[in-house]
This record gives C-alpha cells, sequence and structure tokens, in this order.
C-alpha cells in the first residue's frame, strides 16, 4: 500500500491535495464520508474489525459511571439500539441518586433575616441552596441539569450544569460551570469539588445585609406589686408556702433587679394566692377595737345583757378577713367555764345594779338548775369563771 502525505487544501476548497513518495501528485475530494472520518471517535473499531462483545452487565456499568450510550456504543461498535435496551435502569438510579443529593441537608436554621427570607425557619437542603444562590447571579433555577455518576470508589459525582449571563461581574470567581459535589450515600454526606459547588451550596458571603436578632427590651423598674400584679399575673387561687420560702431564700441579701428570672418568679407567687399586705388599710388608728373586743371579750351594759347568750366558739371555723388575718367571733358561750388571762390585759368585772342581776338570774340557763356551789379546781383556783366575770362574785 502505497503511503500519502497531506500536501494542502485545492483551491476551490472542496479537494485535499496530496502526494506519494515518488512525488507523484493526489487529489481526495471532501465529502460526507471523509469528514464522518475524520470525527470518528478513538477507538472505535475499525471496518473489516470485529465488533467488541459487551455483556448488558457491562453496558450498565459503563452507563452507570457517566457515558452516554451514544459513547458506549460508538466505543465498543455494539449497535446503538442494543446499548438503548439496556440504558433506562440505569438512566433511573443515576436520577435518583441525584435527587438524593439535593435532599441533603447544607444549612440549620440562621437567626438573620436573610436565611429566614429564604427558607423561613427550616433546615436548606442543596437543591434549595443552590436555586437561591443561583437567583443571586442572575441565573433561572428551573434551566439547571443535574446529573449523577458513580465513581470507581463507590462515591457518586454530582453535578449542576448552567450557563452564565454575560458580562456579569459577579459570576467571575476562577472558573467555568458546572458546580460539582461528591456524595456519599450511606452517609448522607456532600464534598465540594470546586469553586462553584462551594460557592453554590453556602450561604456565605451573604448577598442580602445581615441584622441581628430582633429582641423586645425589657423595662429596667422594680416591680410594682401594687398594680403589676393586678394587672399581669394570673388569678390562681392556691399557693405553695414552702416553693415561696424557698425563692424567698435565695433571694437574700439579693437587690431587685439582678436576676430578672427570680423577681418574675417571686412576682408571680405573690401574685397567686392574694398574699397579705405588711401594713392593712382597711382602716385608721383611730378605729382600733378596745383590748377586750379585740379578744372577744363583750362589754357589759344593758344591751350585752339583753342579749341572747352568745354560740359556742369554734376556732377552726373562723373566716378570714380581708386582710387574710384570723378573725374571733364577737361573743363566747357561756357554757365556758374558765379563760386563760393575756399578761397585760385586766379584766375587771364590770358593776351592774341588783335588779338587773336578779333579771339575768331568772332568764338565764342556770335559773332551771339547782343551786350547787361551783367546785373550784385546785391548780387554777385564782382564774375567775366566765358567771364570775359577768356577774360578779358573790358574797360568802
Amino acid at each position: 500500500m502505497r503511503q500519502l502525505r497531506l500536501v494542502g487544501v485545492h483551491e476551490d476548497g472542496e479537494q485535499l491535495l496530496l502526494s506519494g513518495e515518488d512525488g507523484a501528485s493526489f487529489a481526495l475530494r471532501i465529502d460526507e464520508a471523509l469528514r464522518s472520518a475524520v470525527v470518528r471517535p478513538i477507538g472505535r473499531p475499525a471496518a473489516g474489525q470485529p465488533a467488541q462483545h459487551l455483556s448488558p452487565r457491562e453496558i450498565q456499568a459503563r452507563i452507570r459511571a457517566g457515558a452516554t450510550a451514544e459513547e458506549v456504543s460508538a466505543a465498543s461498535g455494539v449497535p446503538l439500539a442494543n446499548v438503548l435496551r439496556y440504558e433506562g435502569p440505569v438512566r433511573a438510579e443515576r436520577e435518583f441518586m441525584a435527587a438524593q443529593a439535593r435532599a441533603v441537608e447544607v444549612s440549620g436554621p440562621q437567626g438573620h433575616e436573610g436565611y429566614r427570607a429564604a427558607f423561613g425557619e427550616e433546615p436548606a437542603n442543596l437543591g434549595g441552596m443552590v436555586a437561591f444562590r443561583l437567583r443571586s447571579f442572575g441565573v433561572d433555577p428551573a434551566a439547571v441539569e443535574w446529573d449523577a455518576w458513580r465513581a470507581a470508589d463507590g462515591t457518586w459525582e454530582v453535578v449542576a450544569a448552567f450557563e452564565l449571563s454575560a458580562g456579569d461581574s459577579r459570576t467571575n470567581i476562577g472558573e467555568e460551570p458546572p458546580a460539582r459535589w461528591t456524595y456519599h450515600p450511606g452517609r448522607k454526606l456532600l464534598q465540594n469539588r470546586n469553586r462553584w459547588a462551594q460557592v453554590l451550596s453556602e450561604l456565605e458571603p451573604l448577598d442580602l445585609p445581615l441584622h441581628g436578632r430582633r429582641l423586645t427590651a425589657v423595662a429596667d423598674r422594680p416591680f410594682d406589686f401594687e398594680v403589676d400584679a393586678d394587672e399581669e399575673a394570673l388569678q390562681v387561687s392556691g399557693l405553695d408556702p414552702e416553693e415561696l420560702l424557698e425563692v424567698l431564700r435565695m433571694r437574700r441579701g439579693q437587690r431587685l433587679g439582678t436576676d430578672e428570672e427570680a423577681d418574675d418568679t417571686l412576682a408571680m407567687l405573690l401574685a397567686q394566692g392574694g398574699i397579705p399586705a405588711a401594713h392593712p388599710r382597711g382602716g385608721s388608728e383611730g378605729e382600733l377595737p378596745e383590748d377586750g373586743a379585740r379578744f372577744g371579750f363583750v362589754p357589759a351594759g344593758p344591751e350585752g345583757a339583753e342579749a341572747e347568750g352568745p354560740e359556742p366558739m369554734d376556732l377552726a371555723a373562723a373566716e378570714l378577713d380581708d386582710d387574710g388575718l384570723p378573725r374571733l367571733y364577737d361573743g363566747v358561750s357561756t357554757r365556758t367555764s374558765e379563760f386563760t388571762l393575756v399578761p397585760g390585759l385586766r379584766a375587771v368585772p364590770p358593776h351592774v345594779d341588783d335588779e338587773l342581776l336578779d333579771e339575768l338570774a331568772e332568764s338565764g340557763p342556770q335559773a332551771d338548775q339547782d343551786p350547787q356551789p361551783r367546785k373550784s379546781r385546785p391548780k387554777r383556783s385564782s382564774v375567775p369563771s366566765w358567771d364570775e366575770i359577768v356577774f360578779g362574785r358573790k358574797p360568802d
């Protein structure tokens, strides 16, 4: 076979000029067959050579590794129709892995407004972050083409292909698209493989201004137990004394305002159970009862004498005044036989005339009983009985 070498292109542009070893000149017409032969991929078997036999598993392995059906057919000589027969399941697998990679979380909820404007309070995945970042570069996220293929080490390479707007200085990051990541399916982990992957999957640098978290200012004035408790505290009927004492012990030596949480706890406890005020405002000093009335002694006189005998005193059933202090009944039973005098309080028998004593003696409960001398107890012989206090001591 004679070997020819290329000399040049004919003046008409439709032929190639060739020359042989002996100097003979030749012309080769440029047609479609010549063009196809020139652009034919390397590795395609030449005409007359048998085609490479590939099993369906090998065809799918090449497609899973990133090759197209046309490339597999051209490289192996297997008819394209045979390759397309096994391409469908593998292409679905690649699309599934690309979708899995887009669902990987790349950022948790952030506190600034730039993040909340795009993702709210939810974490951001790769697909959402890439779409958000591409919009900032003027690229339509719907035009992005996602693909994935398996590497020899078992990981998957994920690719996001897109076209940039010409003349935009924001897209000048030192390299051209696409963005590439390495995806580990077992660990749901993504790794950036180039600069575009880093720019599209990370929120920094922020395109929106960064604002601090908005907080509500807290008033620095002390808590007003007379005003704030009525307006803000919950009306709860019960109060745990042990909890209140524990809070008071912990706050011993502290001033209001140093511990806002403890101040709020104390204010809530004080507002729950109707804590009595330290200085009741129910009346003036001039309206205070006499010593005898405070302890349940009924002043003797015409009105007190004509009244019926008071009911027995029941301290357990005594009600509470508005200020929260125990309130004694105004009278005690005539069946009460003795009292323990409080030191400093003098119980002086009042002066009652003889006619009133006789009338009370006839109408009282003692009139139906046989008069018997009352036996005094040895240990309390000095304590006068109730009859002696009200009616006076009879002469022996």
